[in-house]
C-alpha cells in the first residue's frame, strides 16, 4: 500500500459567512469525475493510525477485502490506540495517531483496490454525532442508520436545500456538527422569519455522499461542500498558519 503519512496538501475551507442564504434545487448533469472528488474530500482532516512506514492499520475480512478505520475525532483514534497497546502492545506501540485529508485516504484506497481485493474505508463517527443524528432523524419520522452523519438545511415544501454564497456559485453546506447548522439555522429565522420557518435539518450519511458522487447525476453535487467541526477547522487554520 503506498505510503499516507509523507501527503502533502492544502485542507481547504469555507470561509463564507453563514448568512443571507437562498436554495437550490437537483437537476441532472454528468456524475463527478475522480479528480473532483478527491479535491472536494481532501478538504476534510480525518484521523488514522499510522505506522512508522506510513501504513494504516487495517484488518483482514474473510473475503480478502481489508478494512481502514477513518477517524473524525483525534480522541477517538488515540482510544482505540490506548486500547491497541493494553492488548498487543508490541502492535499497538508501532503506531500513532495522524490527521490526513479524508480525500488522500479515498484515493489511495481507490488506486490499491484490485478485484480481488479491495481496500474499504470506515468511517467512524463521534458519540456526540450519533446521539445528535438520531434525535434529528427521529424529529422527521426516520431512523439513524448508523455511520458518520452530516447535516443540511433544506425546505420542507419543496425540498430545495439553503447555500450561501461563495465567490460566483451557490455552494449546499454539509456539516459535520449539529451545532453549527442548528445556530446557522436560527441565523435565518431570525432574520428571515418567513423562510425560516420553512427550514428543516436533515442527516445524511458521509458514506452516502462520497458513493453518490461516484455513482448520481445530479447537479446538486457539484455544489456541495463540507463545513468542518470546531477540531477540524482548528486543524486547517494551524495548517494555513504552518503554510504562511
Amino acid at each position: 500500500m503506498k505510503t499516507l503519512v509523507r501527503w502533502s496538501v492544502t485542507l481547504g475551507l469555507i470561509v463564507s459567512p453563514l448568512l443571507f442564504p437562498s436554495f437550490i434545487k437537483p437537476t441532472p448533469v454528468l456524475a463527478l469525475p475522480k479528480e473532483e472528488i478527491v479535491e472536494l474530500l481532501g478538504g476534510v482532516p480525518v484521523f488514522s493510525l499510522l505506522n512508522d512506514q506510513g501504513s494504516p492499520l487495517s484488518r483482514q475480512l474473510e473475503n480478502n477485502n481489508i478494512v481502514i478505520p477513518v477517524f473524525m475525532s483525534r480522541t477517538d483514534a488515540q482510544q482505540l490506540l490506548t486500547q491497541l497497546q493494553k492488548e498487543n502492545s508490541s502492535l499497538g506501540n508501532a503506531y500513532r495517531v495522524q490527521v490526513v485529508p479524508l480525500g488522500r485516504i479515498y484515493e489511495t484506497a481507490r488506486q490499491n483496490s484490485t478485484n480481488n481485493q479491495r481496500l474499504l474505508l470506515q468511517y467512524i463517527p463521534t458519540v456526540a454525532e450519533m446521539e445528535a443524528a438520531k434525535k434529528v432523524a427521529s424529529d422527521n419520522g426516520e431512523e439513524y442508520r448508523g455511520g458518520v452523519p452530516l447535516y443540511m438545511a433544506r425546505i420542507k415544501s419543496d425540498q430545495s436545500y439553503l447555500t450561501i454564497q461563495k465567490d460566483d456559485q451557490q455552494i449546499v453546506p454539509m456539516f459535520f456538527e449539529k451545532a453549527t447548522i442548528q445556530r446557522w439555522v436560527e441565523t435565518v429565522k431570525q432574520s428571515q422569519p418567513e423562510l425560516g420557518e420553512q427550514v428543516e435539518i436533515q442527516v445524511v450519511y458521509l458514506s452516502d455522499v462520497i458513493a453518490n458522487l461516484e455513482q448520481k447525476n445530479d447537479a446538486l453535487l457539484k455544489n456541495l461542500r463540507f463545513w468542518p467541526s470546531e477540531e477540524m477547522m482548528k486543524i486547517i487554520q494551524s495548517n494555513q498558519q504552518n503554510q504562511q
